[in-house]
């Protein structure tokens, strides 16, 4: 019988190119979180001393972070896809996914990617690790896709 709790060692994270459209699965990366908020504020009313109601106001964007191992020729602006000074005008939107490989199931799909950064650094005796994070518009998982209501404002 196949294990159905998601590990590590089914997982494959990717990043789509958005000038070619190809997902890259990225092989040098050993952990990768993801965090998604919601913003709920409290509705306090004169005459009570509890919260008279918890609201959602919005949805934080996601943060996102990934550690592995720096491999020469294959560092934060190859692999991770941090975007050169010289292209930060026209830079586009990444896509992130984690991939379970029995399944083949996204297991998320985080749209609207950008990178925000990158860490790294060495000890003696230690292989070099370095830390990429990004930060995203919405995030799929395999039961859900989260989009606006069409009735939603948006840029011109």
């Amino acid at each position: 019988m196949a294990a159905k709790t998601m590990s590590g060692a089914r997982a494959k994270v990717a990043i789509v190119d958005p000038t070619t459209g190809q997902a890259k699965v990225v092989g040098i990366w050993n952990n990768f979180s993801y965090n998604v908020n919601h913003d709920v504020q409290p509705a306090f009313i004169l005459g009570r001393f509890s919260a008279a109601e918890l609201v959602t106001t919005g949805v934080e964007p996601v943060s996102i972070t990934a550690g592995g191992w720096r491999v020469v020729d294959h560092g934060p602006y190859a692999e991770g896809r941090l975007t050169n000074v010289k292209d930060l005008l026209t830079q586009e939107y990444l896509v992130l996914s984690v991939i379970d490989r029995q399944t083949g199931k996204t297991i998320a799909k985080i749209h609207g990617c950008l990178p925000t950064g990158f860490s790294s650094g060495l000890s003696s005796r230690q292989l070099q690790e370095s830390t990429n994070t990004y930060m995203g518009l919405l995030m799929d998982d395999e039961s859900t896709v989260n989009t606006e209501a069409s009735s939603a404002a948006d840029l011109p």
